[in-house]
């Protein structure tokens, strides 16, 4: 190639890259993008790391951007990506379907064997889905089907199978001191109230007794120590603490609660689904008139499937609600354990094995229809309290954007599962007062080292922004990454590009 020719083929190339450059951004685009700069250059910020992304979900023109390529532990801001992935791969109408089945003859009102519970993860059998004060208002409707059928007598036991999850109930990268508490509760494909039972300490009527601790309900597999006694009425005191011995179902309770005051009460996690589910249910049937002769065994959780007759007989199949319906109970109080369903399902679904691994897939082949790279994401769990995973905010963005631009019902069904700003879910008691109040709907995230929020705000010319905030290795405070949050979405709800 001659000196002319290479000199042209240069000028052509500089020309095009040229042409390729983005259209430079309007005076007020820059002036926001400056405002964003102070915030997560502030001092406080030194040795912090700030992944965010800005971008119009009407033209897709993207306003800010800064580390969005990197990797960040994204905390629950993952459920973003597994609720919209659900949505996409099952469907907003799908529901989980339980077989119920008769483990032996029925004779008269009278089941001669086992009753068969056939576990394919519905996540939704819970108090907070059911609603109303009674742990065990989920199941209940079982008991009124079977009591319909005329059953009146089970010879044998509630037995579960839950072999349609293979994997292990607690998720890869959990910590193991988060383990008691109802957002690290295990994961099982029969799943009773998110696996969390109800811990109550009541007190005593005068100072010095013994409180009174129980949980809730009476049948959930947990051994309860306590440790509790009663203060004066004077001192106003609910001091309690509880703990549960690591891969045990011992929980002990300890502190001081005054007299005269309302019971102190606080979920637990249960460490069995399986057998929390059969002691669940058993209990709903002999509160419903139903007796269970059988004794519930006190092994550990059942992996493989049950060992039923030929005669097995199908007494009724239990339907969920549908994913449009419990994507809010997701989103809102960010649920984890329906995360860990969701994953398990997807995987069920597109691959015919419910594991995690064919959960990563199914998430994979939406994230790539969505434009995602797959280097720009590890995902070890479904829910985000996993330490293990990490996605960069370009991963947030484009799951947000591409899901808002989906066909009826996605859009909407996705939009409206989201916490809304000084309204209700984890977004509750921030931005009040501002203009993205009731305007702002967003997934927020927190563990250790990391704080999320990621969503959408109309602007004050009515335009639809996205915005994905992540924060990781801050040594300040957390309310002080909210605070900077909290500014920034305020911006964009009084952002407008008139001048």
């Amino acid at each position: 190639m001659t000196r002319g020719v290479r000199a042209l083929a240069a000028v052509l190339v500089a020309g095009c890259a040229a042409r390729a450059q983005p259209s430079p951004l309007a005076p007020e685009v820059r002036a926001l993008a400056a405002e964003l700069d102070s915030t997560f250059l502030a001092p406080e910020f030194d040795r912090a790391m700030w992944g965010v992304v800005v971008q119009s979900v009407d033209d897709g023109q993207v306003l800010y951007r800064r580390n969005a390529e990197r990797l960040f532990k994204p905390a629950s801001n993952l459920k973003i990506v597994t609720g919209a992935a659900a949505l996409v791969a099952l469907g907003a109408e799908f529901r989980w379907r339980t077989p119920i089945l008769a483990g032996g003859p029925m004779r008269g009102d009278t089941l001669d064997g086992d009753l068969l519970v056939v576990g394919r993860g519905d996540p939704s059998l819970s108090q907070r889905v059911a609603g109303g004060d009674d742990v065990l208002a989920a199941l209940r409707p079982w008991a009124d089907s079977l009591r319909g059928r005329g059953l009146r007598v089970v010879r044998g036991r509630v037995s579960g199978d839950a072999s349609f999850f293979p994997d292990p109930v607690l998720g890869e990268g959990w910590m193991w001191d988060d383990l008691p508490f109802y957002y690290a509760a295990p994961i099982g494909a029969l799943q009773f109230n998110e696996a969390v039972a109800v811990l109550e300490v009541t007190p005593g009527a005068a100072a010095g007794e013994p409180a009174r601790a129980r949980i809730l309900p009476a049948r959930a597999p947990l051994r309860l120590f306590a440790e509790v006694v009663t203060a004066p009425a004077e001192s106003s005191l609910a001091v309690v603490t509880f703990d549960r011995a690591p891969f045990t179902d011992s929980v002990i309770v300890r502190g001081r609660i005054s007299a005269g005051r309302a019971p102190w009460r606080s979920p637990v996690s249960v460490p069995d689904p399986t057998r929390y589910f059969e002691a669940a249910l058993t209990q709903v049937l002999v509160e419903s008139g139903i007796e269970v002769l059988g004794e519930a065994p006190a092994s550990a959780t059942r992996h493989s499937p049950l060992t039923t007759r030929d005669s097995s007989d199908t007494l009724f199949v239990w339907q969920s609600i549908t994913l449009r319906e419990l994507l809010p109970h997701f989103e809102k109080p960010s649920q984890n354990q329906i995360g860990e369903a969701l994953l398990r399902t997807m995987g069920g679904v597109t691959r015919g094995v419910a594991s995690v691994d064919s959960g990563r897939a199914a998430i994979r082949d939406v994230l790539r229809g969505f434009g995602v790279p797959d280097d720009a994401w590890v995902i070890a769990d479904g829910s985000g309290v996993s330490h293990y995973n990490y996605l960069a905010p370009d991963v947030l963005a484009r799951t947000l954007f591409a899901i808002a631009r989906r066909p009826p019902p996605d859009a909407d069904v996705f939009i409206a599962s989201l916490p809304v700003a000084g309204v209700d879910g984890t977004l509750a008691s921030r931005l009040r007062g501002t203009a993205a109040q009731g305007n702002a709907r967003a997934k927020t995230g927190d563990i250790s080292g990391a704080r999320t929020m990621s969503g959408y705000v109309t602007t004050r010319d009515g335009e639809r922004l996205l915005f994905v905030l992540m924060a990781n290795h801050f040594p300040v405070p957390r309310r002080v990454v909210d605070v900077a949050a909290d500014h920034v979405v305020e911006r964009l709800a009084n952002f407008s590009r008139r001048r």
